[in-house]
């Protein structure tokens, strides 16, 4: 899929290769590209995704013929294309922009490999939310920020696994995607960090594993544990489905990332506060787990004088409002006026301020390889249920 924003005949041609092809990264992207026409008339921005888009850029970087920038996940991700010499380093750009000293300090160490600036990042997320109907849970006296470890919260789905919602339908107490293995190996993490810290976590995905095979085999019950309350066709159900179900009242709960605030901002009469709310996963009070985009530039690609002025402006406070403000996530940047943020969003970098722990999701945590590993355990677990083998596969992947 392609597009471009102006035929221009003078100022020449930017291409960004991204994977925010539907949704609110679409309508981000949409909003994004207009201030930069209105301020950059003479440059065309040709934006295209693909539908396995990592595989594509580094196919495209391998055929030399690289994108002018494309859209990464950072970190240990970036890894494997430091490693091949493929990307571009923007410490001179960081340096002109006075980036170091605008942009969250943290954000900027998973920006750089090596103390050398690879990229831009644009935004962060949260992953351990759990959102929850406010009349449901008032209902059953239950408060859901009190609710102190992840096995605390089984027994209150367990209590609850009986309940009956809208129009005598099954209510579930927490809706759970679990066709895609990654969202399951998401779950899996966040339920680590809530029942044994976020420190642990990170001992872990740092190659220290064997240490923690216990804990991990404890967060794998608990994720059988729920899933042997959720909905009798999770592993059919994705993230949309999910939201979708939960949206209409057929689940108590339901966690993921500050992503979905989005989609439940387009349900009619679905109000923020009024009608749906957040808390913290349980045992997960201090902790803002991460997932952040960046922009990065391979070194085979053309920086021309265009790609320079779009990567300054994607890391430009005014753009940084715009895309944070649509996308439903908060900006990397610490001079963002936050004011015309709805109030999930305020609320949320408002906790971010306020975090002492700042785990990142496995796509962030480890490299392309390790992830692929344990998404494949993920997968064999959602099949056999063995609980010892998958650990097993855990720890050799880690």
């Amino acid at each position: 899929m392609s597009r471009s924003r102006a035929d221009r005949q003078t100022g020449g041609t930017v291409e960004l290769a991204h994977f925010w092809a539907e949704g609110d990264g679409r309508a981000m992207l949409e909003a994004v590209l207009e201030a930069f026409d209105r301020r950059h008339p003479e440059v065309r921005v040709a934006d295209r995704s693909y539908d396995n888009h990592g595989l594509a850029i580094k196919s495209r970087i391998l055929r030399e013929d690289p994108p002018s920038l494309f859209v990464e996940w950072p970190d240990q991700n970036l890894v494997p294309y430091d490693q091949a010499g493929a990307l571009r380093d923007l410490s001179e750009l960081w340096a002109d922009n006075g980036w170091e000293r605008a942009f969250v300090d943290g954000v900027c160490e998973r920006s750089r490999i090596d103390d050398r600036y690879v990229g831009v990042p644009v935004d962060i997320h949260r992953m351990n939310n759990l959102f929850y109907h406010v009349d449901l849970v008032e209902e059953r006296a239950i408060d859901p920020g009190s609710i102190g470890t992840p096995r605390e919260f089984v027994e209150v789905l367990e209590t609850h696994a009986d309940a009956t919602g809208v129009d005598g339908r099954r209510l579930v107490g927490m809706t759970q995607p679990m066709k895609n293995p990654q969202t399951v190996l998401q779950f899996w993490a966040t339920v680590f960090i809530g029942q044994f810290g976020a420190e642990a976590f990170e001992d872990l995905t740092d190659g220290n594993a064997s240490a923690h095979r216990a804990e991990m085999h404890e967060a794998l019950e608990l994720v059988e544990a729920v899933w042997d309350l959720t909905d009798d066709d999770a592993t059919f159900i994705d993230q949309v489905t999910a939201s979708e179900r939960f949206a209409d009242r057929e689940s108590l709960f339901f966690n993921q990332g500050d992503w979905m605030a989005g989609a439940f901002a387009e349900v009619p009469d679905f109000e923020y506060g009024e009608d749906w709310s957040r808390a913290n996963f349980p045992g997960t009070d201090g902790v803002y787990m991460l997932g952040i985009d960046l922009v990065a530039s391979a070194s085979t690609a053309e920086f021309d004088a265009p790609t320079r002025a779009f990567l300054e402006f994607l890391g430009s406070r005014d753009a940084l409002e715009v895309l944070n403000r649509v996308k439903g996530s908060i900006p990397p940047r610490t001079d963002v006026d936050m004011d015309e943020y709805p109030p999930f969003l305020r609320e949320q970098h408002r906790d971010f301020t306020r975090a002492d722990h700042f785990p990142a999701g496995h796509a962030l945590e480890v490299t392309p390889d390790v992830f692929i590993e344990a998404r494949t355990a993920m997968s064999e677990f959602l099949t056999s249920r063995d609980l010892d083998a998958t650990v097993d596969q855990l720890v050799d992947a880690y």
